[in-house]
């Protein structure tokens, strides 16, 4: 009996911890709603399409971890991108950081509680477009932070591409003081035809390993379509 009590345990800290890739610091261990237009990422890893995750998309919070008090800051990231030619290894892109967002009086089929945000910036969203010569599907990197007051973030920090690309998060975060995440999530897009296939078919398709923000892979699930956000 202990051991199996064990068991349950360990699995169920090993669900805490799957919210952002395998190895990927800092880590989240709530989860937090991912929501394209009508498809939500409802499983961590889940393989979605360039057209699908091409506008900015919803977040959303269990009730018990919003605070109504509370300024969040939502940010993206691609882990794979593919280095200078010749080089294997990967680079981190900067594919989001908005800030501003608050609890609304809306809730998401499941009751969680809707965010919004009238600001777009400081680092406008970028839609996931991996190149289809890569060899991998991307992770893509959702983390939503507690915002300070003393923030220091701007639109000309992050201008072009190449401001966004070698983004250090853990760094960033460390030093704006914005401490662990509140929540989190990842999706996966592959940019060769076979992988976009998959993406709008009913499962979805991991990949290799490699070296960059984290280890782990997608799990091969296919997204959830959600109802409309019900107003409450």
């Amino acid at each position: 009996m202990h051991f199996s009590k064990g068991l349950v345990v360990a699995a169920a800290v090993g669900i805490a911890q799957a919210q952002t890739p395998k190895g990927f610091t800092p880590a989240a261990k709530a989860q937090l709603d991912v929501i394209f237009n009508s498809t939500k990422v409802s499983t961590p890893g889940e393989l979605l399409s360039k057209a699908a995750t091409a506008s900015q998309p919803q977040l959303a919070l269990p009730s018990s971890a919003v605070s109504s008090n509370e300024t969040y800051v939502f940010v993206m990231l691609d882990l794979d991108v593919p280095a200078a030619s010749g080089n294997s290894s990967r680079r981190v892109l900067l594919h989001a950081m908005n800030t501003g967002f608050k609890a609304t009086k809306q809730s998401i089929a499941g009751g969680n509680v809707l965010l919004a945000s009238s600001e777009k910036g400081p680092a406008t969203y970028i839609g996931p477009s991996p190149p289809a010569s890569d060899t991998i599907a991307h992770r893509y990197t959702q983390l939503l932070f507690k915002q300070p007051s003393t923030l220091k973030a701007s639109a000309s920090d992050f201008s072009n591409t190449q401001a966004r690309i070698g983004f250090d998060i853990a760094g960033f975060a460390k030093q704006n003081g914005l401490g662990e995440p509140v929540a989190g999530n990842f999706f996966m897009v592959d940019g060769r035809a076979s992988g976009a296939a998959a993406a709008t078919g009913t499962r979805g398709a991991g990949g290799a390993r490699q070296t960059g923000g984290g280890g782990g892979r997608g799990n091969g699930t296919s997204p959830r379509k959600l109802s409309p956000v019900v107003c409450v």
